[in-house]
C-alpha cells in the first residue's frame, strides 16, 4: 500500500481462485506497474493446505494443459513479488477487495432425479462470516463463485450486516459493498485466457459497489477487446450464469431423443445436424454424444431450481432445466446399451476398454465425467472395465481404476473398444492396428463421432461389430460392404 497499490485477497485457491489470484497479481497499468498486491487465502484443510507452500514457491497448485499456467505463477511470485498465499485470515483485514471463490455445490441424492437436488450453503456462509469478522467497511466483496440466484442479496448481505453490527459498524452509514461477477473458466490450453481475455458480466448490490467492481475488472481483465456487461442487480447476474449453462445443458439434452430416433430409423444424425447448421440461427445446435460432464453444466440448473423455491419462495422450480440434467446424467447408459448389443446382449465377463476418462477432449479434467457413470455401470453389469487417457494421471472419482498410458498394450484382449472422449490421439487410430492390438475382433463403439464412415467400413471389413451414438446409418454401411 505504501507503493500506491491496493491489496486484493482471493478467498479459496481452487480451480478458479488460484488462477484468478495469479491473473490479478499479473495486471499492470499503462506504465507497466502492478495494480495490486494479492493474498491468496486458503483454509488449512487436510485436502488443500498444501496449496499455500506450493504457490509461495512460484508453482501452480493446479495441473493444466495451458503453458501459461506455470509461467504466470512464476512471474507473479518470483519476478514481480505481487502474489503470496497464506492460511491466515488476517489477510482479509488488509484487503481493499476480496474475491470470493469458495466452492458451492449442488447435491443430487437420487441419480437421474435432479429435481430432488439441494444446495448446502453452510460452508459458504461460514466463509462469508469470516469476511464479515475481518474486512473493513470500505472493502468490496466480489462474489465470483457460481451461486444460486439471490445469494448476494439474501445470504451474503445479511451475514455481512450482522457481523458488521457485532463490530459496532453502523450499516446505515457503512453498508457492505458487494458485487457479483461470474467466471467462465474453461480447462485446457486456454485456461488463463478464459479468465483474462473473455467477456464478463457483473453487477453490484448498489451503485457504489457496481462502480468499484467495474474499476477492478477493468484493471484486471482485457476489457478493451472483451467489454464488460453490467446488469441491473446481483439477482440478474446470478441468474445469467445459471441460465447460460442451463441453456447449453438443455440444448444437449434435446438432441438425445433425436439421437435415439435416428438410430432406430437408420439415419446419420451428424449429417442431419451439419445440414441444419448452415442456417445462421441454428449454428449452435448440439451434436449427439457420450454424455455431459464438468463442474458447471451438471449442477448449475439445480442451483437455480433450488433457489427459485428456497431463496425466492416460489412454489415452482425450473422443471425443464432439471429434466435436462437428468437426461444428460443418464446419457452414458445409452452407450452402455449399444456396447451390450454389440456383444450379443451381455457384458458379464467381457473386457471393455474405454478410450478417455476426462469429460472434455484434449483436457485432463475428470470432474463429473460421463466415463465415470459408464465405468460404474459396466462394473455393475459384471464387465471387466479398463481405461486409457493420455492426459489423466489418476482418476480421483474412480480410485480403483488404473489409467493406462500404453495405448496398444492396453487394448490387448479387449472384447469391446469404446471411443468415449475425442482426444486428438484417438482421431488418427488406424482400424487395422486397433484390431491387431486386441488380438481378436472386438466390438467398436463410437460415442463421440470419432470414426469416419470409411473407418467404420474398415472395422466392418475386419469382422468387427460397430455401433455409434447417433449413427443409425451403420447397418446401411454394412450392407454396402456385403454387396461389394
Amino acid at each position: 500500500r505504501s507503493m500506491g497499490r491496493k491489496i486484493v485477497a482471493v478467498q479459496g485457491l481452487g480451480f478458479v481462485g488460484a488462477v484468478m489470484a495469479a491473473v490479478v497479481a499479473d495486471a499492470v497499468d499503462k506504465n507497466g506497474r502492478p495494480f495490486y498486491f494479492v493474498h491468496g487465502v486458503q483454509r488449512p484443510s487436510t485436502r488443500s493446505y498444501w496449496k499455500v507452500p506450493v504457490i509461495n514457491e512460484g508453482l501452480p497448485p493446479v495441473e493444466a494443459e495451458d503453458p501459461e499456467i506455470p509461467e504466470i505463477f512464476s512471474r507473479t511470485v518470483k519476478q514481480k513479488g505481487t502474489l503470496r498465499a497464506t492460511w491466515q485470515e488476517y489477510a482479509f483485514e488488509l484487503a481493499d477487495i476480496v474475491v470470493v471463490d469458495i466452492q458451492l455445490d449442488a447435491t443430487k441424492p437420487v441419480f437421474g432425479d435432479a429435481a430432488k437436488g439441494y444446495v448446502d450453503t453452510e460452508a459458504f456462509e461460514k466463509a462469508i462470516t469470516v469476511l464479515g469478522q475481518h474486512i473493513t467497511p470500505e472493502a468490496l466483496v466480489l462474489i465470483e463463485t457460481t451461486v444460486p440466484p439471490g445469494t448476494s442479496q439474501h445470504i451474503v448481505k445479511p451475514i455481512l450486516d450482522r457481523e458488521f453490527r457485532k463490530r459496532g459498524i453502523d450499516t446505515e452509514k457503512h453498508p457492505p459493498r458487494i458485487a457479483h461477477s461470474y467466471e467462465r473458466v474453461m480447462p485446457g490450453r486456454n485456461y488463463v485466457s478464459s479468465i483474462r481475455d473473455f467477456w464478463r458480466t457483473y453487477s453490484g448490490i448498489d451503485k457504489t459497489s457496481e462502480q468499484m467492481a467495474r474499476e477492478f475488472l477493468t484493471n484486471v481483465l482485457n476489457t478493451s477487446e472483451f467489454p464488460l456487461y453490467c446488469l441491473g442487480n446481483t439477482n440478474a447476474s446470478e441468474i445469467a450464469k445459471t441460465l447460460e449453462n442451463s441453456f447449453r445443458a438443455s440444448n444437449i439434452a434435446l438432441i438425445h431423443e433425436w439421437t435415439l430416433l435416428a438410430e432406430d430409423v437408420g439415419v446419420n444424425l451428424f449429417e442431419v445436424i451439419r445440414s441444419i447448421r448452415v442456417r445462421p440461427t441454428h449454428r449452435n445446435i448440439m451434436a449427439p454424444g457420450f454424455g455431459v460432464g464438468g463442474y458447471c453444466l451438471t449442477k448449475d440448473p439445480v442451483l437455480a431450481h433450488w433457489a427459485s423455491m428456497n431463496i425466492f419462495g416460489r412454489k415452482m422450480g425450473l422443471d425443464m432445466a432439471v429434466k435436462a440434467v437428468d437426461i444428460n446424467d443418464l446419457m452414458p447408459l445409452h452407450t452402455l446399451d449399444l456396447t451390450k448389443q454389440a456383444l450379443g446382449g451381455t457384458l458379464n465377463g467381457k473386457r471393455v476398454c474405454i478410450l478417455g476418462a476426462s469429460y472434455l477432449k484434449d483436457v485432463g479434467d475428470t470432474r463429473h465425467s460421463p466415463s465415470e457413470t459408464f465405468w460404474k455401470a459396466l462394473v455393475k453389469e459384471g464387465a471387466i472395465a479398463s481405461v486409457h487417457d493420455p492426459l489423466v494421471k489418476v482418476w480421483p472419482e474412480v480410485p480403483e481404476a488404473k489409467v493406462h498410458k500404453d495405448l496398444f498394450g492396453f487394448l490387448a484382449g479387449a472384447d469391446a473398444v469404446v471411443f468415449a472422449v475425442g482426444h486428438k490421439e484417438y482421431l488418427d487410430l488406424e482400424p487395422g492396428k486397433v484390431v491387431a492390438a486386441t488380438g481378436k475382433t472386438p466390438a467398436i463403439i463410437d460415442a463421440q463421432d470419432l470414426l469416419t464412415d470409411e473407418k467404420i467400413k474398415e472395422y466392418l471389413r475386419l469382422g468387427c461389430e460397430v455401433k455409434g451414438v447417433g449413427k443409425g446409418h451403420i447397418p446401411a454401411l454394412k450392407a454396402e460392404i456385403q454387396v461389394q
